[in-house]
Parts: C-alpha cells; sequence; structure tokens
C-alpha cells in the first residue's frame, strides 16, 4: 500500500470512529506524548486521561452541532521511512449537505507501532489554543479568504 492510501485509510478509519463516539478505536489510532500545533498554540498532550477528555469533548461538539459527516480527504503524503508518514489532508464538516465551517487543511505524521498507523503530531490553522479543542475555528490567510479556502 502506498503512503498516500495508508493516509487515507487512517482518516476514514478515525473519522468513522469518532462520528461513532468510540473511544477504544480512537485510543488505539493515537501515540502518547501526541502533538497538536495550532495557529495559536503548541499543545502536548501526554497522559491517556487528557487524551479522553480531548475525544469526549471533540464527540460532543460535533453531536451538538448535529454533524453529520466529518470528512477528512488526503491530499499528499510520503513515507519517510518504514515506520514513518507524513501527509496533508482537508477537512470537511458537514450537517447534511451544509458545511458548517470553511474546509481546513492540516498536516499529519503517522508512526507505525507493531501493525498500526498511530497519529504522532496534527499541525493545522485552526485558532484553538487549549486542548480539550472545543468547535474548531479557522483562522484567516492573509487574503482574507479564510485558510480552507
Amino acid at each position: 500500500m502506498n503512503a498516500l492510501t495508508i493516509l487515507q485509510s487512517y482518516l476514514d478509519e478515525v473519522g468513522a470512529a469518532v462520528l461513532r463516539g468510540d473511544w477504544n478505536e480512537y485510543e488505539a489510532r493515537v501515540c502518547l506524548p501526541f502533538q497538536l500545533v495550532t495557529h495559536t498554540a503548541n499543545l502536548t498532550v501526554t497522559t491517556q486521561g487528557d487524551l479522553r477528555a480531548g475525544f469526549d469533548a471533540f464527540v460532543q461538539t460535533l453531536r451538538s452541532q448535529q454533524v453529520t459527516d466529518y470528512i477528512r480527504l488526503a491530499e499528499a503524503a510520503i513515507q519517510l521511512d518504514e515506520a514513518l508518514i507524513s501527509g496533508r489532508y482537508a477537512t470537511h464538516l458537514m450537517v447534511h449537505a451544509h458545511r458548517i465551517l470553511p474546509p481546513f487543511r492540516s498536516e499529519i505524521t503517522l508512526r507505525l507501532e507493531g501493525n498500526r498507523w498511530r497519529a504522532a503530531s496534527i499541525t493545522n490553522a485552526l485558532a484553538n489554543s487549549r486542548w480539550p479543542l472545543l468547535m474548531p475555528s479557522v483562522t484567516d490567510t492573509p487574503d482574507g479568504k479564510g485558510s480552507g479556502q
């Protein structure tokens, strides 16, 4: 399997787990410590308890916004070695056919641990500066169109 296919499969599986509220599947797909770099902060999640709090808060946020589709589309990926993949993807949060915020791009590093790819870090232009994340807020780019435009 090539790096782009691995990344897309990972994104699909984790996105589905989040929408289902499946903590076990999500937890099995994230390395600790996990690094999140946003527009305003560098956050490190070091404990399973903190990871769980972030997961629960994000799931609740998506449910309160009635998100029906959490779509993340891989745009590029490179296999750096046999156990590391770096890639870029776009996130779309939808309520049926309606966007609830502009799409935004992220970069992710996946690490192969045993036989499972796990996220070690994510970088994006969200304006969240704390863990757990609440509803994403996309920052504006210098051209004023937003990072997802």
